[in-house]
């Protein structure tokens, strides 16, 4: 009895961290204006109606489609949710059911555009336009000019070749 006390607040620590912390990492997917969160069709199982969409992040989620699912072309243009493949990207609504299922309300096909990336998870100018200087600044004083060397070569060189070494024979009389 004395162990299972001593592991018992240990283990109602552990699992009170993972109860607090599962509803913020639920949140913490990136969604675009449209409440849409970007995917990768990873496979399609119509006989199950299910679909296996791959986040950005490498994380899957397993989702149920069928006759409430809106299945969309890049344009706009309804399409059966038969012409969905693996290897489609997608912008989707998801909607998480009580027993832990999720189920797809909308999926548009769609790429993800480099502003988009940066903003949904890269958190960095959309633009190329960043603070930090992309040629290095003069030097002045001993850091401008490099070490002399007497034979006149550049102190970052290396040599390649083997060092030249004269080998001298004895000699026979």
């Amino acid at each position: 009895m004395n162990r299972v006390s001593k592991f018992l607040p240990v283990a109602i620590a552990i699992l009170l961290a993972l109860a607090i912390s599962t509803p913020a990492w639920a949140q913490a997917h990136p969604k675009n204006a449209q409440g849409e969160e970007f995917f990768i069709v990873s496979s399609v199982d119509l006989q199950k109606h299910q679909v296996v969409l791959m986040r950005p992040t490498q994380l899957t989620v397993v989702a149920t489609i069928g006759p409430q699912t809106t299945y969309l072309g890049e344009k706009g243009q309804k399409l059966d949710v038969k012409a969905m493949k693996a290897g489609d990207t997608v912008w989707g609504i998801t909607k998480p059911g009580p027993d832990g299922s999720v189920t797809a309300v909308r999926l548009r096909q769609g790429a993800m555009t480099p502003a988009e990336l940066h903003k949904l998870y890269l958190q960095l100018p959309a633009s190329n336009t960043y603070s930090a200087p992309m040629t290095p600044r003069p030097q002045s004083g001993a850091q401008a000019a490099p070490p002399a060397i007497s034979s006149g070569g550049s102190p970052y060189s290396t040599q390649l070749s083997r060092p030249r070494t004269r080998h001298h024979r004895p000699e026979v009389l």
